[in-house]
């Protein structure tokens, strides 16, 4: 992975990065505050990858690692976009049900990125752990799955991250 995207993996995976913000809400019987997913892709050769998290004061962000001079592209969302944060919360109350089918790490440890391009990593973060899961994108897909919910709730996130991008490149274009 490359630096500055790791950098801002590891800043949402910390839970101590909202200490001191006020409104900060625990959710669920393991006190969840952020959740979200991690995917890897292939660009030829080389792995990539993309990260969605939102936190329980209504942040979202997505970043994505790319060819650019920082290796690192990004969108930030969640206030004034009432549709993403409407996913984005409903994403993480699914986390917070699920903690207990996920594995657990001690918060500061770190979270294995997915093992490959077929794989979605689920995370939920609270100050003690870091709870995640590891499931082939197909399983999350099907209704049927326990984490379907979580999933389905990221990639509505995702979607919106992409609407909310060209609506701001259309005023840009039309300025």
């Amino acid at each position: 992975m490359k630096q500055a995207y790791l950098n801002m993996r590891n800043f949402w995976l910390d839970v101590k990065n909202l200490e001191n913000r006020k409104g900060v809400i625990e959710i669920g019987p393991d006190k969840i505050s952020v959740a979200g997913i991690e995917m890897a892709m292939q660009d030829g050769e080389e792995t990539k990858h993309l990260f969605l998290a939102t936190n329980s004061l209504g942040d979202s962000s997505l970043y994505f690692e790319n060819n650019s001079k920082s290796g690192l592209g990004g969108m930030i969302g969640g206030h004034g976009n009432e549709s993403l944060q409407e996913a984005a919360a409903r994403m993480l109350a699914h986390a917070s049900k699920l903690t207990d089918q996920m594995e657990s790490v001690a918060a500061g440890e770190e979270l294995p990125p997915p093992s490959s391009s077929k794989m979605v990593r689920l995370f939920a973060v609270s100050k003690e752990k870091l709870f995640y899961t590891e499931k082939p994108e197909t399983d999350l897909r099907n209704p049927e799955n326990d984490f379907y919910p979580f999933f389905a709730y990221s990639q509505q996130a995702l979607g919106l991250f992409r609407e909310q991008e060209q609506s701001v490149a259309s005023e840009q274009a039309h300025s």
